[in-house]
């Protein structure tokens, strides 16, 4: 039985919660939060321990992973605590506000010999898996240019955590983090970064977010990515032109994927669905699971995520400069 720790009782605490409840062979053994109605209520329907702060309560109960569902910058401090009470840990993404800091934390891991994975969901998001597996295959030939687009609402509450990109990252990083990850999962490593960004509050209760990064892989491809808290909701999509053929996905279409080949026909065929399949958040965590157990190895790795950080680090830079951050001199591709 895999005896669960969840800090972070917010939406998406709660949404893992639920996944873990789903899962075979798991036990919700311990709850944290600020938040004493969310630990008295999730406490009593789980039977768990509560408490205030990680620590303490790893000293009073018999854990093997601490899943941590808190804001960024609130990260390190818990994966630490975590690593340093011998605890393996799942985090959510972005891993951390830097590279630097989020190295540090790979190397505590490291040092406590303790495993560390993060929550980058996209790659569990089936358009997006097959996407990828039909790139590698060859569907479109030679990649390149890619276009990807991601929106939601301003995240959060008036003065929400989110608001402050000292803990947040902006848009750029909190959201933008899912997609660089990807398309290294895809491309391999990227070489250069140019980005540009907005942000404007319309009054008091009303504010938004985006930015355009544009990325040149090290194979060459040419990625443009949109990043926008201005939507009603959540909206994305993306593009893969290669030599052979083109991938197009958007969320509001009823087919998911659609390749079009450039062949004799030149008919457009659709990829699988999988939109019945179980959720990207179940597959993500029940996959963490078989990876603490020893029976698979991880599809994603807290390196991975720092590369990640990295490129919208450069982003970020390059937005405040106005002019293109070179990752090969910064010496990012290692």
């Amino acid at each position: 039985m895999l005896k669960v720790v969840v800090v972070g009782l917010g939406k998406i605490g709660q949404r893992h919660l639920d996944n873990w409840e789903q899962i075979d062979g798991c036990e919700i053994v311990g709850l944290v939060s600020r938040n004493q109605y969310q630990l008295d209520r999730f406490g009593k329907k789980y039977q768990a321990k509560t408490g205030f702060e990680l620590k303490g309560l790893l000293n009073r109960i018999d854990a093997d992973v601490v899943d941590i569902c808190l804001p960024t910058y609130l990260h390190f401090t818990n994966v630490k605590a975590a690593a340093e009470a011998k605890v393996n840990i799942i985090c959510e993404k972005p891993l951390a506000l830097h590279v630097k800091e989020a190295r540090e934390m790979i190397h505590i891991c490291q040092q406590n010999q303790v495993q560390l994975y993060v929550g980058q969901t996209l790659r569990f998001f089936p358009a997006y898996a097959e996407a990828h597996n039909q790139v590698k295959n060859g569907a479109i030939g030679n990649p390149g240019v890619v276009r990807l687009s991601r929106g939601t609402a301003y995240p959060g509450e008036k003065s929400s955590w989110y608001g402050d990109a000292s803990k947040s990252g902006g848009v750029i990083l909190d959201l933008g983090v899912h997609d660089f990850d990807w398309l290294i999962w895809t491309f391999g490593d990227v070489e250069r970064v140019m980005a540009r960004h907005i942000q404007k509050r319309l009054d008091s209760e009303n504010e938004w977010e985006y930015s355009l990064v544009t990325l040149r892989m090290a194979n060459g491809t040419i990625a443009h990515v949109e990043l926008s808290w201005a939507k009603q909701g959540l909206e994305t999509s993306f593009e893969i032109a290669g030599d052979k053929g083109m991938l197009v996905n958007s969320s509001k279409e009823t087919v998911p994927i659609q390749l079009m080949n450039r062949s004799e026909t030149s008919a457009a065929s659709y990829l699988p669905n999988n939109q019945l399949e179980e959720s990207p958040f179940l597959k993500q965590l029940s996959h963490f699971k078989d990876c603490l157990e020893g029976k698979t190895e991880p599809i994603v790795t807290a390196k991975d995520s720092a590369k990640a950080i990295e490129v919208a680090e450069a982003a970020i830079l390059s937005a405040s400069l106005g002019q293109p951050v070179n990752l090969v001199e910064k010496g990012a591709l290692r």
